[in-house]
Order: structure tokens, then sequence, then C-alpha cells
């Protein structure tokens, strides 16, 4: 005995597609995990825009308040020294000791020059006596390749013949024993005072040299009576 549908009843049959259920679930998840990684990148690109905007307002707000930057200063390598003493001989094998209260050497100074601090000069050729002479000065240079001692302000020379020179400027050639000024000197000694407006000594004290609105006052020595002179 065989049977048959009733006609019209495969209607109500399910239709037979495979895992078509299955397959769409699994789309719908993918896009549920789409969408959230979409959603988490935007929250991270407008947190960054956020903190880029935050980190510029304050750069701007710290360059207003704080004002304009000042270069720091370069360390000076000047070499400085606290009561210097240099000695050494002229081309007559004459000693000399050059001393002062500071030296100081400049970093950016080409010639080697020292800068002296009321600098003073024990010389042989100044000597009188056993006690040695001095060259005084406020300030002075000291070109040690050439051996040349420049003095300003309120020189004052004593030789060992018994000269005194007062002036503004000295300029001393300690391998000549030979002294230059170019501003005007007065000098006084056992014969009278002078006064010009350049000078020189040379032969270590023995020829002086005055040039220039020479004015000199010549004091004579006076002699004894001889017998019979009233007194």
């Amino acid at each position: 005995m065989s049977t048959t549908a009733t006609p019209g009843l495969e209607l109500f049959q399910p239709t037979m597609h495979g895992n078509w259920e299955p397959r769409r679930a699994l789309t719908l998840s993918a896009a549920r995990r789409r969408t959230q990684f979409v959603r988490w990148l935007r929250f991270v690109f407008i947190a960054g825009i956020i903190a880029l905007l935050a980190l510029l307002a304050a750069q701007l707000f710290i360059g207003a308040s704080v004002g304009p930057v000042v270069p720091a200063e370069a360390v000076s390598t000047d070499v400085r020294m606290v009561n210097p003493r240099i000695t050494g001989r002229d081309e007559n094998l004459t000693p000399y000791a050059l001393t002062a209260d500071v030296a100081i050497r400049r970093r950016d100074n080409a010639n080697s020059l020292t800068e002296l601090e009321r600098p003073r000069l024990d010389y042989d050729f100044l000597n009188t006596g056993a006690n040695a002479s001095e060259v005084l000065a406020q300030t002075g240079t000291f070109d040690p390749a050439n051996r040349i001692l420049d003095l300003y302000s309120d020189v004052n020379l004593n030789t060992d013949n018994g000269y005194s020179f007062a002036s503004q400027h000295a300029r001393i050639f300690l391998r000549e024993e030979r002294v230059a000024g170019e501003l005007p000197v007065t000098g006084s000694g056992p014969v009278g005072t002078i006064t010009a407006d350049r000078y020189e000594i040379h032969e270590g004290g023995n020829r002086v040299i005055f040039e220039g609105n020479v004015h000199a006052r010549i004091v004579q020595a006076r002699t004894a009576p001889s017998e019979g002179e009233d007194q």
C-alpha cells in the first residue's frame, strides 16, 4: 500500500537550505565586532587630538608666563694670579724681578700680554746701594716674548744715581736696560728739576734724554767760603 501526500501540503513543509542559519549568525557576530573596533579607533583618535590640543595650549601658556629666554653667559677662561713673580736677565745678564698685586692673562689676547695691577720692578740698574728701587704704577702690561713692560697711571721711577721721574707712562725694555716715556714727565735730582713732553733713559741710567717743551731749573751747590771772606 502506497501513500501519497495530500496535494497542497508541500507548501507547508520547511524548505531545506543546509546550514544557512549558522552562517547568518556568524556574519552578524563579525559585523558587531567590526562596529566595536571602529568605535574604539574613533575613540582613540579623538582622545589623541584632545591630548595634542592640551599639550599645545600648555606650551603656549608656559612660554607666555616665562618670557623671553636669556642666553647664558660663557664661562670665562681668563687666567688670574695673585702676587705673581717673574724673574729673568737682560742681554747683559743683569737680573730683574717683576711683581704685582694681580696678573691676568686674557683668553682672547692674541699677543700673550699679561695685564698687571700695581706692578713693581726690581732691576739692578735702578738700585740705590743695597736697597732696590722700584718702578711703581697702578696698571701695566708685560710682553714676555719681547720682555717689554708698559706701565700706566702714576708711574714713579727712581735710578741709582739719585734721579726720580714721575709720569703717566713708562716703557721698559728689559733686554736693553732702556726706558722710554711718551707722555709728559717731571724729573728731579741732585742738580735740580726738569719737565718735558717725552723722555728716554739709556745705558742703565747714565744718559737721560728729554724732548718737547723742556724746562729745567738748575740748583748749584754752594761751596764753603774761603778764608778771609765774611761769613
